[in-house]
């Protein structure tokens, strides 16, 4: 199906609904990613996509195209800690350094053919992010990281897995686009909690005070 859009100048061109849809996607997105960036401490400047060789998914070059590196935690967080999105520059690299080498990624890829969690929690089919075209950016504990699959002509395009290298299990996790909705909401969810913990100190303290007077 398109969509017959008539131009100011009297000419008319065609936009399909797909090029439609995927426009509100992308601008959700950003409406996203600007909403969770002020609980983050990022870089002051964005990532320079030039360098990667990959067609970097969409919701990702988002958050890249805000800030270079994401840390949820203000210090010590080593790069692991908290939620971290590291920077670019150095994909293939750091991706090889969570297996502990490309040796390493290779032992990995052989020990999970078959045996990737899908969302069932059942060993599965499903292809590990050892692969080639996927990609670790993303941590969130010294055992715990995100891959993501960039390799846009594999239908895993954008699939982000979950390893955990200390029981040297790989999980599937959701999609990036999933991951940044999932992060909003932990972020929304951590801030009413909070607001919810104060007022509850402050109706103690409140209780208290009265009591104080009462007995005085």
């Amino acid at each position: 199906m398109v969509v017959c859009i008539t131009q100011p100048c009297g000419g008319i061109s065609f936009e399909s609904e797909f090029e439609t849809v995927e426009q509100e996607k992308e601008s959700s997105t950003q409406l996203l990613v600007k909403e969770i960036r002020p609980n983050f401490h990022c870089s002051g400047r964005p990532a320079n996509l030039d360098v990667v060789r990959y067609k970097v998914h969409p919701t990702l070059a988002a958050l890249w195209g805000e800030a270079e590196e994401w840390h949820l935690l203000a210090s010590d967080h080593c790069d692991v800690y908290g939620f971290n999105l590291w920077s670019p520059a150095w994909l293939d690299e750091s991706t090889d350094m969570v297996f502990n080498g490309s040796d390493g990624r290779e032992k990995w890829l052989k020990k999970n053919t078959n045996r990737v969690i899908n969302k069932r929690g059942h060993a599965s089919r499903l292809m590990s992010c050892a692969s080639k075209g996927w990609v670790c950016c993303l941590a969130f504990s010294d055992f715990d990281y995100l891959s993501i699959c960039l390799d846009h002509k594999r239908v895993e395009y954008g699939n982000v897995h979950h390893i955990n290298i200390r029981h040297e299990v790989e999980t599937y996790c959701c999609t990036m686009e999933q991951l940044l909705s999932h992060l909003a909401h932990f972020i929304k969810e951590g801030k009413e909690k909070k607001t919810e913990g104060a007022g509850n100190v402050s109706e103690k303290q409140h209780k208290a005070t009265t009591r104080t007077d009462q007995a005085a």
